[in-house]
């Protein structure tokens, strides 16, 4: 994982560096890329932290008033923070990755109940089902995210051993490695992961047992069809 960086420095080494480039003229591109690059900037997330009953939570304290859910104000998601203590959202709770949907699940329904987890069967599916249904943070339309969404709450910036999350809105001592709903293309028994203790995905078969955590949609525009789950 790149550690955050000075970014004076970096862009003073960078326009050093092209300079260089350009005396020995290797390429009219990297003369171009001159100017200090936007992409050097380390990621700053803004989200609003939620309680149970959907109302804001002022994130003082997360022991004495622990938030349930946190909205990504930049994607309008909302998002699902895993608990410490024994129930449907602990954080060591294993699903195996399941959905009977021909129309969704790419393929492969996967396994059903093979994980390891308590406040509901363990699969994917049957987890879902269960947030639902407990109207986590007076929500009812919870799902598994793609691999593109659970990518945009990866920090960067956090090196191994993680939890690679933005501690402050996601207050979670252990790492995991958490589901997609993104079948992967050349495999249907296999769909994308995230290692949340190294920042990257990768593909794994669906009759595994990984960690789950669920997203609500980004607010529909007029007009604007329901989600469709990933199959790239």
């Amino acid at each position: 994982m790149k550690k955050p960086i000075n970014e004076s420095m970096a862009s003073k080494n960078f326009a050093s560096s092209c300079r260089r480039m350009a005396l020995v003229l290797l390429c009219p591109l990297a003369i171009a890329g001159c100017d200090a690059p936007s992409a050097l900037k380390p990621f700053v997330f803004d989200m609003t932290r939620l309680n149970q009953d959907g109302s804001v939570n002022d994130g003082k304290d997360y022991v004495k008033q622990p938030w349930t859910c946190v909205l990504d104000n930049q994607s309008g998601l909302i998002w699902e923070v895993k608990k410490s203590e024994p129930g449907l959202h602990n954080i060591n709770n294993t699903y195996s990755w399941y959905d009977p949907n021909q129309d969704s699940n790419g393929g492969f329904a996967g396994k059903a109940n093979g994980g390891t987890c308590t406040g509901s069967n363990c699969d994917t599916e049957s987890y879902i089902h269960a947030v639902n249904a407990e109207k986590l943070c007076g929500l009812t339309d919870w799902y598994l995210p793609s691999r593109f969404e659970l990518n945009t709450i990866v920090d960067t910036s956090v090196a191994l051993p993680g939890p690679t999350l933005p501690k402050a809105f996601f207050p979670e001592s252990l790492a995991g490695k958490y589901w997609t709903d993104t079948t992967f293309k050349t495999r249907r028994a296999g769909a994308w992961a995230w290692r949340f203790d190294q920042g990257s995905d990768y593909v794994v078969e669906k009759s595994d047992t990984l960690n789950v955590r669920l997203a609500r949609p980004a607010p529909k525009k007029p007009g604007e069809q329901a989600k469709q789950p990933s199959t790239k």
